[in-house]
């Protein structure tokens, strides 16, 4: 089967519970790869460093998450679902919610950045081996 170097999205899943949360991702250019990776860190003087790996992960996800879905546990298609701040009401979250991504749990969005980061290791760590 073909590995394709530079899919139009990407589909992160996520273990939530019994089911699976999967954050839908844009692919990213070496550019946007390459700053969110430099802006986890700060140098400071005295050798001192300040980490911002959260924050980094965080805003990276949110630049490139286009969509949610959801696997109960027997693998079968399901929703995500938020509590509407007005009405109180539990109601599917889709893109067409206003600030939808605000309401995407901030641990997916760090599990999926993670994932991202890992395929990264991987190959580095293939490529040193090599």
């Amino acid at each position: 089967m073909p590995i394709c170097a530079n899919p139009k999205t990407r589909r992160v899943k996520v273990p939530v519970g019994q089911g699976t949360v999967i954050l839908v991702l844009r692919d990213y250019t070496a550019a946007q790869y390459i700053r969110f990776l430099g802006d986890r860190y700060e140098f400071r003087s005295r050798g001192q460093i300040e980490d911002h790996s959260m924050q980094s992960r965080l805003r990276f996800v949110d630049e490139l998450l286009i969509g949610l879905e959801a696997l109960d546990n027997a693998g079968n298609p399901d929703t995500v679902t938020y509590v509407h701040p007005v009405s109180g009401k539990e109601e599917v979250l889709t893109p067409e919610v206003e600030n939808w991504k605000d309401y995407v749990n901030p641990s997916w969005k760090i599990a999926a950045a993670m994932d991202l980061e890992g395929e990264s290791v991987a190959i580095e760590s293939h490529a040193l081996k090599n």
